[in-house]
């Protein structure tokens, strides 16, 4: 399908979304056979309500000899601490025996071309993806556990919600990829060791495009952002359908037109491992997020509103990183269709830059500064597509390839890096998900 329409769909029938998503959930079901006569699942028996799991989970998956089973083992469980490599190696702090080490910092994301030019702290490409799923010996038989060291900061929390999304934007389904609440600390409390001893994993040889489905619904391209701002912009009764928040706090600016502002990435995760201060923070289970929900406001330009469990979720930040843990309150504890919760990664590091100073100065006509820019009106309207003065740029700076002011954000050829994601899934006949919704992997949901 040509990305012109995608982006159409995705913006002017935002509201067909859901039930699209509902469609292809339900022909990939995981109870049903993926496709096939006679399918056995390797994951029923690491198949949990919620792709958050508790300690006593893991423990039961561990003494059952899951954790560490050989490659193709049907229910093996992979243990990865999202963490710097210091922090998993340390004496004091430790680890959950048999886990390995994902290296936030140079392992999860990267930079990378999309729109007008190259952004920070991208999703992988399908390449890493495949280096990193190989060194760490996932294979289609795999379930991932997600963890996080003893006492992690908020910004190592951050990096397992976005090892989260970005395992389920690379076609894992909730059944293949889980997040242990509370980490290490958890595993801690539950009476269960930790140690320092490292281990190699025995790679893999498999590639995300054995998944089949790339689940782009689960992202915004800048593109796909301007469009969405500007259909809000032409029709608000898409609000009625869909929210979108930016963490940062409530004096953020400047910042998305329609945008609500939270408090914080941590809003709504307020409880802590034991009780304790200095343990790891926990995700609430569902009835509670939906409270906190409704009792803990949110600003909508200058008025306190609440989220709503209900309206479909667009969170940005200013990178993937402090919106990833909004991410996983939607997909991981509400459980939503897939395609009802989206991440715009760039975020405010990206389309800051957007803007028609910056963009003139780079060679721009005034048109094109126009189609592109974030501090400009929605054609044909008044209504500005951010709020706040934008940052100016530094003097000699170009953030752009000048090339691309060419095309229209629309248009596939700046839709860069999920053309390039699509083109990886298709090796072995992969593809997209299907108009906002998501499937499973050959592996089984």
């Amino acid at each position: 399908m040509p990305r012109t329409h995608l982006i159409s769909r995705r913006t002017a029938s935002f509201a067909s979304i859901g039930a699209l998503a509902a469609v292809a959930l339900g022909a990939w079901s995981c109870g049903g056979s993926a496709g096939t006569t006679g399918y056995t699942d390797p994951f029923a028996t690491t198949r949990t309500p919620s792709a958050i799991i508790d300690a006593a989970t893991l423990a039961q998956w561990t003494d059952e000899g899951r954790v560490g089973a050989p490659l193709g083992t049907a229910g093996r469980v992979v243990v990865i601490s999202v963490s710097s490599q210091a922090a998993f190696t340390s004496t004091t702090r430790k680890h959950i025996p048999d886990a390995f080490n994902l290296d936030y910092p140079s392992e999860l994301t990267m930079t990378r071309e999309e729109g007008l030019g190259p952004s920070i702290q991208m999703m992988l490409s399908g390449p890493r993806m495949d280096a990193l799923v190989q060194r760490l010996g996932i294979d289609a038989a795999t379930t991932i556990v997600l963890t996080i060291p003893r006492a992690s900061t908020d910004l190592e929390t951050y990096q397992q919600s976005v090892a989260y999304w970005t395992f389920r934007y690379w076609g894992f389904a909730r059944d293949r990829v889980k997040i242990l609440n509370g980490g290490d600390d958890a595993w801690d409390v539950a009476g269960r060791p930790l140690t320092d001893a490292l281990l190699v994993p025995l790679p893999s040889s498999y590639s995300v495009s054995g998944n089949k489905l790339l689940k782009d619904v689960f992202r915004m391209s800048v593109g796909e952002m301007l469009a969405f701002v500007d259909s809000a912009n032409r029709d608000r009764s898409i609000l009625n359908t869909w929210q979108m928040l930016d963490v940062r706090s409530f004096a953020t600016t400047p910042y998305i037109a329609n945008a609500y502002r939270g408090t914080s990435a941590m809003q709504f995760l307020t409880d802590r491992v034991n009780g304790e201060a200095t343990r790891n923070r926990l995700y609430p289970d569902q009835a509670t997020l939906v409270s906190r929900m409704a009792s803990s406001p949110v600003l909508d330009g200058a008025t306190q509103v609440f989220l709503s469990p209900n309206k479909k979720m667009l969170v940005m930040c200013f990178t993937s990183t402090s919106a990833s843990p909004s991410f996983v309150l939607f997909d991981a504890v509400l459980g939503v269709p897939e395609g009802d919760v989206m991440m715009y990664d760039a975020s405010a590091s990206q389309w800051n830059n957007y803007s028609l100073a910056r963009i003139q100065a780079a060679g721009a006509s005034g048109a094109q500064a126009a189609t592109w820019a974030f501090d400009a009106a929605t054609p044909g309207t008044s209504a500005p597509r951010a709020i706040g003065t934008f940052p100016a740029g530094a003097p000699g700076e170009n953030p752009f390839v000048p090339g691309n002011f060419v095309y229209a954000p629309a248009q596939d050829e700046v839709n860069q890096v999920e053309s390039a994601d699509k083109a990886h899934m298709s090796q072995t006949g992969g593809k997209s998900t299907p108009g906002g919704g998501g499937g499973g992997s050959t592996g089984g949901c």
